[in-house]
């Protein structure tokens, strides 16, 4: 049997959004005018999981009807449905079981749990369409505890699904649940997860890292108006809090600068390609060139200049 996997648009939309509020705060001791939190907009999916719970240290809700959740860089997220608490894991543009449970095999046991329950609460029962957690379930799960490695798993949520309001009221087949999930990393791998438009003029422009220190190399190409493309990238690992960081004039140091991606420090890179993502608010006009940028020591590993 196959099912089709149809994720909404917005969906695509998630790694090509994200942001940062406009005001900004005040230090009152030193009177200093405080740079306002740059936030970015990540997904959660088997397919799109709307209501799921979420928090920060600084964000919290529910995943919206894409999926979305809010986060700052270097946060970790947890999720979890009523009292049913899933792993805490680093967040990012977009997380999936897998990265909850820290492993690329989806016959784990784990995983396999999560993304039965997850599909099995779906309101409508159709994950091709989105993934739907009602509060009903949420309030049904307050106090709930389960063992997703349990062999009894299916019995501890046994009356969570007869009262979630999902019309499913009894756990999904294993294999429905990996045919449904491999669909989704199907598409993740086949796509650059972004409907992004390509209207900026900078749209193309692109540039060599020039090498400052710990062997940064590599290139940037605008691919559209929200996502750069990090190709032939080399960098030891070496430095504390180092991220690709986007500025006007390479003025890094500047208020206005800001981070893109993942924290970049702790792993060596060797012609590797990334693609990163602007945050909510921020376009293609507020940045002329990239830095491999150390935080901590405001130093300059490597940066490039977008050119046509």
């Amino acid at each position: 049997m196959h099912y089709k996997l149809l994720l909404p648009t917005t969906l695509l939309l998630v790694l090509a959004a994200c942001g940062s509020d406009n005001g900004t705060s005040t230090d009152i001791e030193k009177g200093e005018q405080i740079p306002p939190a740059t936030l970015y907009t990540g997904i959660f999916f088997d397919s799109t999981v709307t209501g799921l719970n979420y928090q920060t240290s600084t964000q919290s809700g529910k995943t919206n009807n894409a999926g979305e959740f809010i986060y700052q860089i270097d946060e970790t997220i947890t999720f979890s449905i009523g009292g049913i608490t899933l792993p805490s894991v680093p967040a990012k543009n977009y997380l999936t079981p897998l990265d909850l449970y820290k492993t690329q095999d989806i016959n784990q046991t784990e995983v396999i749990n999560l993304l039965r329950l997850l599909q099995s609460l779906d309101i409508d029962g159709d994950a091709s369409n989105g993934i739907e957690i009602s509060d009903l379930a949420h309030q049904t799960a307050e106090n709930l505890t389960v063992d997703f490695t349990a062999d009894d798993f299916e019995s501890q949520v046994s009356e969570l699904l007869l009262a979630s309001g999902s019309i499913t009221q009894q756990m999904i087949p294993t294999e429905m649940a990996l045919e449904h999930f491999q669909a989704t990393l199907d598409m993740i791998n086949n796509s650059s997860l972004t409907s992004c438009s390509t209207e900026h003029a900078k749209v193309g422009y692109s540039g060599y890292f020039n090498t400052f220190a710990h062997n940064v190399s590599g290139k940037a190409t605008i691919v559209d108006d929200c996502t750069i493309e990090i190709s032939e990238f080399s960098y030891d690992g070496g430095g504390p809090d180092v991220f690709f960081y986007a500025a006007k004039d390479h003025a890094y140091a500047n208020e206005n600068a800001f981070p893109l991606g993942q924290r970049l420090n702790g792993q060596t890179y060797d012609n590797a390609s990334i693609t990163i993502k602007l945050p909510i608010n921020k376009t293609m006009d507020d940045l002329t060139g990239l830095s491999v940028w150390c935080i901590d020591f405001a130093a300059n590993f490597g940066q490039m200049e977008f050119t046509p």
